[in-house]
């Protein structure tokens, strides 16, 4: 990193401060009226609700710039259900600090462990930052039709399954964000960040593909599953998007685990992230 940062910035082998977290009936409620989803009658807790601890951190890894912030990459690793009303401890360090095109990029790893001292979440969080404050104020993006290799990934060979929908209004955007006032859910927030319009929040864009994961592997996932998840291009409010999975059979590198390649889209094939995921056999 350049010696022109300042003092403040956020530095490799940082440790994070110790939390909790309490999966609430608040929180639920509050995550599943976002994203416009019912609740599984037989009651499991949705496993990226902990994108709120780990999002938590914010403050102890951002570089001073927020203009244009934007998620880049998630790693998540499930080893056991997340109940309601336990509480757990949240623990962080930041791994790395990296340059791509002109941001800086954070990847800081998050652990969930529960009353007994069980490790029940692990996470990697990558979060980017611009390096310069952008021409006139506003963020801009690239077509993302015209993005070296856009839509260029191959969908594997396999079975589909997904195809869940949602139109996610800036009202849901409110309810997932606990009715905060910020660049996911208010438009002067957004602007003061550099952007025409509000991003919806990758938490939320990560919650569908989560949910289709859910559905398609059950326990296995809770217990076993693996996500590393890009994101490729933002979302708008009132965007429609479409989750959509493969499961592509047993892993080469793995022969124990069995793999899935998921990603969500808008309807004109822009693509919204890309996923590789998989769970234990």
């Amino acid at each position: 990193m350049s010696s022109s940062r300042p003092a403040a910035d956020p530095v490799v082998g940082k440790r994070l401060s110790e939390k909790s977290f309490v999966v609430s009936d608040t929180t639920l409620n509050d995550y599943y009226s976002g994203l416009n989803l019912q609740p599984r009658s037989s009651g499991e807790v949705p496993s990226t609700i902990a994108s709120g601890p780990d999002n938590g951190y914010f403050a102890e890894i951002a570089f001073p710039n927020h203009m244009g912030h934007l998620w880049m990459r998630q790693g998540w690793e499930c080893f056991g259900r997340l109940q309601i009303g336990e509480r757990y401890r949240v623990s962080g360090v930041i791994r790395e600090i990296y340059e791509r095109r002109d941001r800086s990029v954070v990847n800081y790893e998050v652990v969930l462990h529960d009353a007994g001292g069980q490790m029940v979440l692990r996470t990697n969080h990558h979060q980017s930052f611009l390096n310069e404050q952008p021409s006139g104020g506003e963020v801009t993006f690239r077509d993302p039709g015209k993005k070296p290799g856009a839509r260029k990934f191959v969908i594997p060979p396999g079975d589909r399954f997904g195809g869940l929908q949602a139109t996610i209004t800036l009202e849901m955007c409110g309810h997932f964000f606990h009715g905060d006032a910020n660049y996911h859910t208010d438009p002067d927030s957004s602007r003061e960040l550099g952007f025409t319009e509000v991003v919806v929040g990758g938490r939320m864009t990560m919650a569908y593909v989560a949910h289709i994961l859910e559905d398609r592997f059950g326990e296995a996932w809770w217990q076993t599953g693996k996500l590393d998840l890009k994101f490729t291009n933002p979302v708008w409010a009132n965007d429609l998007v479409t989750a959509h999975g493969v499961e592509t059979g047993v892993l080469d590198e793995d022969p124990d685990r069995i793999g899935a390649f998921v990603w969500l889209s808008k309807p004109d094939d822009t693509v919204v992230l890309i996923a590789n995921a998989s769970v234990r056999r």
